[in-house]
């Protein structure tokens, strides 16, 4: 007799769970496409795939509110129908009665372990897949929304935007698909921390957007046309022409959000990173700029040692001479050459062994523009700076804000670099401090991540029992009423493991205090359990 009791029990609990959970789900997921539908300029059949992608995504989060709901339902219309007076007239006691929503408790917790351990990840990964898929579209529906795009750190406007042929000389290499968007009338502006650091201006500009399917990349980089760069506080011109945004001519990366945010990480994920974290992608940026910057200041204080006035920097079609009067390592570890009162810093640019340019400036500084297996370098010229080309005229005449000479040769003595030639500079230093914080604040991030997902499971068991204990108590009476009642403690439940999500991540000391507050919430509905059997109990 229990036996046919507890099936019958768990079939209705099924039923009911499977309803509520298919309903609730389909409208968080409709929810989760009104961003895309409004902001991302989508199309339907890209609105129809974030869509079926959102599904078991949201499916994790109704989960716990869907087996509530069944269980207050089902308890509820089993003790209104004094179907549960009859069992109990049997024999049966309130803990055998309670076993179904025991176990659906089980089996719903475990699925959405499962779920919020991988299958969410996985399917946010594929939504996102299917933003950037056409980044082109992005881009044309904001520019002709008059809406500005941002990619990275740059924001860019534009007057109009038109879709361009790739150019049969330009194919991308295989797994690449290209696409070339021509701005008109761009405006462009830098970020660093939230704010502008420059307004770039140009009368047209191509968008070249490279999608590698391989690494599920999105590189941007911008072509401009005559672009010209101004201080935002005084729009004062920076530089020159500038042809490239990001200036240094390398395209921007978009990478996967599951790799940059560790909310959208799966259980091996995070445990992978949590023993190698150096695998996270902001900390191996961190990694690489102060292995560069290491290997910079390596290179100015061999220059610093070695080299003497004037010095010879070889280029792929000549060489430059530099002349100047002292010698220094700058905070960064830039090599810098001065000089002194009254006299200026002489440059001299040789061509196939012919002069073609002459520079005056108080001081050049020797900056790297691209490290890799050869450290290309150039030369920055500080302002004020006069230049002469004895082609066209033999007299000095004001020169460009900034000067940088690029694509100069180092001596292979000061590229002879490992990591026991390590200089200690400020830069270096700082580097070394923000990658520690970035590694505790991720093993924080991690921690908070593994404890929340697990609390938000458990609460399934909980919930579910607290639900059929609510349903035989406050039989006869509305069930809408009964269930708002049992929302209430999962209301409170979700706002601690989300707060003390933020607290284990936020909080520098010891993560204790937040990781109670994750679980707090269970242990209050466990209470409530405890006390709302008791009453059954004593009934």
């Amino acid at each position: 007799m229990k036996v046919t009791l507890h099936w019958y029990v768990l079939r209705e609990l099924l039923r009911v769970f499977l309803m509520v959970s298919v309903t609730l789900t389909v409208i968080l997921a409709f929810g989760g496409t009104f961003r895309p539908l409004t902001k991302e300029g989508l199309s339907l059949i890209q609105l129809l795939w974030v869509l079926l992608d959102l599904i078991p995504a949201m499916l994790a989060y109704s989960i716990p509110l869907s087996a509530l709901f069944a269980a207050v339902i089902v308890y509820w219309r089993l003790a209104t129908d004094n179907e549960f007076t009859g069992a109990r007239a049997g024999g049966i006691g309130y803990a055998s009665l309670v076993a179904p929503a025991l176990i659906l408790g089980v089996l719903v917790g475990g699925v959405d372990v499962a779920f919020v351990g991988y299958v969410v990840p996985a399917f946010l990964e594929r939504t996102q897949q299917a933003i950037q898929t056409d980044i082109a579209s992005l881009l044309l529906h904001n520019v002709g929304q008059r809406q500005p795009f941002q990619f990275g750190k740059i924001v860019i406007y534009a007057n109009s935007a038109y879709p361009e042929p790739v150019p049969a000389d330009d194919k991308p290499p295989p797994g690449v698909t290209r696409t070339i968007i021509q701005l008109r009338a761009l405006a462009a502006t830098p970020l660093k921390n939230g704010k502008p650091t420059a307004i770039v201006l140009a009368k047209a500009a191509n968008v070249i957007i490279d999608r590698d399917k391989r690494d599920n990349q999105v590189r941007i980089g911008v072509q401009l046309d005559d672009g010209t760069a101004f201080d935002p506080h005084s729009f004062r011109q920076m530089q020159g022409t500038i042809r490239y945004l990001p200036p240094d001519g390398k395209p921007y990366v978009v990478g996967s959000i599951i790799t940059n945010r560790p909310k959208f990480m799966d259980f091996k994920k995070l445990a992978s990173l949590l023993h190698h974290p150096e695998e996270y992608g902001p900390i191996r940026s961190l990694i690489d700029k102060k292995l560069a910057a290491d290997k910079l200041a390596y290179v100015g204080a061999w220059y610093n040692r070695h080299a003497h006035s004037p010095i010879r920097f070889r280029r792929r079609d000549g060489y430059v001479s530099i002349d100047f009067d002292s010698k220094s390592v700058d905070s960064l570890g830039q090599f810098r050459m001065q000089a002194s009162a009254g006299r200026s810093v002489h440059v001299s640019v040789y061509r196939r062994n012919r002069l073609v340019t002459e520079y005056l400036a108080p001081a050049a500084t020797l900056v790297p523009l691209h490290d890799g297996q050869d450290i290309t370098a150039g030369i920055k010229l500080a302002a004020p700076i006069r230049v002469r080309e004895p082609s066209i005229n033999h007299y000095y005449h004001t020169g460009p804000p900034a000067v940088v000479i690029s694509n100069i040769a180092l001596n292979q003595q000061s590229l002879a670099f490992s990591g026991q030639h390590r200089v200690k500079t400020p830069q270096s230093v700082a580097l070394q401090k923000q990658i520690v914080h970035h590694i505790a604040h991720l093993q924080r991030q991690i921690l908070s991540e593994f404890n929340s997902r697990l609390s938000f499971a458990f609460s399934c068991v909980a919930l579910v029992i607290l639900g059929a204990a609510l349903g035989i108590i406050l039989q006869g009476r509305n069930p809408l009423a009964v269930f708002v009642v049992g929302v209430g403690p999962a209301m409170i439940l979700v706002l601690l493991i989300n707060t003390g999500g933020g607290v284990v991540t936020r909080n520098t000391g010891s993560p204790w205090s937040g990781l109670a507050l994750i679980w707090m919430g269970n242990l209050i509905i466990l209470a409530i359990d405890v006390l709302v059997y008791q009453s059954l109990l004593r009934q």
